[in-house]
């Protein structure tokens, strides 16, 4: 069971990499994904029904080009 989900992380991994260098025009590593993007930090603020994150100043460019590039995604069924 451990090693599907290590294999399926490395695949989200991989696609968020391969994104983010399309977006971009520039190679990434895996390692600078993880740097950059990944372990950014933010603050989860909860009001009401409504729950929001806050990405520090350094990453929101990262994530404001990854997140429409991952939504428009077309996923398997499961």
């Amino acid at each position: 069971m451990r090693l599907l989900i290590a294999c399926l992380a490395y695949q989200v991994m991989h696609i968020a990499r391969r994104t983010m260098a399309k977006a971009t025009g520039t190679g990434w590593s895996l390692r600078r994904l993880r740097e950059r993007v990944l372990r950014s930090g933010a603050r989860l603020v909860i009001s009401g029904r409504r729950m929001t994150l806050a990405l520090s100043s350094a990453a929101a460019p990262f994530w404001s080009v990854l997140w429409p590039r991952l939504m428009a995604l077309h996923w398997a069924d499961p």
